[in-house]
């Protein structure tokens, strides 16, 4: 299965799901005439996740069986959703209140709800905006990046809902030159099921560069 979304006509957006026996399907939008985008399907193809526009936001919601339903948050609904686990229980996404233009990451997990992921300490002049884009199958390790300002971006760790630098975290654990020169780490957009293997990119001398880390097995 392929997920995304596609120009229904000019100015609207829909997302869609492929799938060779059905081919291109319209997922839809629930408000006529606004756009909705799919960002990624669970392993086990059940269940879609992305964003619905809703007036001035982008709400995060999950398809289920073609189906859409928003995602709450603390305080309303979240904003866009980026990625589910392999059975669609944990959704990630960014906005934890849109409504308030709260920036930071969340997480949503089915029986429990969703959780504001905080950010590594900045000062606070700094404009950031937190993304998570993937978890772990049991959602205790969290992956996305803070936006510091128009330009630069860090790769972010949560575990177990404590964030840290990606560089910061390596150093800490045994690599003490982890992306020494490296201008940024840019951004970790997916980890393994288990949580272990992290891919990303960042800024490295000579231009943009992808990477991959290989967490140890201590707790």
């Amino acid at each position: 299965m392929i997920v995304g979304y596609a120009w229904r006509v000019c100015g609207t957006i829909h997302a869609f799901r492929w799938e060779e026996s059905t081919g291109m399907v319209d997922l839809g939008s629930t408000i006529a005439g606004a756009s909705s985008q799919a960002q990624a399907v669970s392993g086990d193809g059940r269940v879609i996740v992305g964003s619905q526009e809703v007036r001035s936001f982008d709400v995060g919601v999950r398809w289920i069986d073609g189906r859409q339903e928003r995602i709450p948050g603390e305080e309303g609904f979240v904003g866009i959703a980026y990625n589910a686990n392999n059975d669609g229980s944990i959704v990630v996404g960014r906005q934890c209140r849109p409504a308030a233009n709260d920036q930071t990451a969340w997480i949503w997990k089915a029986g429990e709800g969703t959780r504001c992921l905080p950010m590594p300490v900045r000062r606070p002049s700094d404009l950031t905006l937190g993304y998570a884009k993937a978890a772990s199958d049991d959602g205790r390790v969290v992956v996305g990046s803070q936006r510091i300002g128009t330009t630069d971006s860090e790769a972010v760790i949560w575990i177990d809902g404590s964030p840290s630098y990606l560089k910061a975290y390596l150093r800490a654990n045994g690599v003490p030159d982890a992306f020494e020169r490296w201008f940024n780490t840019g951004e970790i957009t997916d980890v393994s099921p288990d949580g272990r293997i992290l891919v990303g990119w960042g800024a490295a001398p000579g231009g943009l560069r992808g990477y991959l880390v290989i967490l140890g097995d201590a707790e």
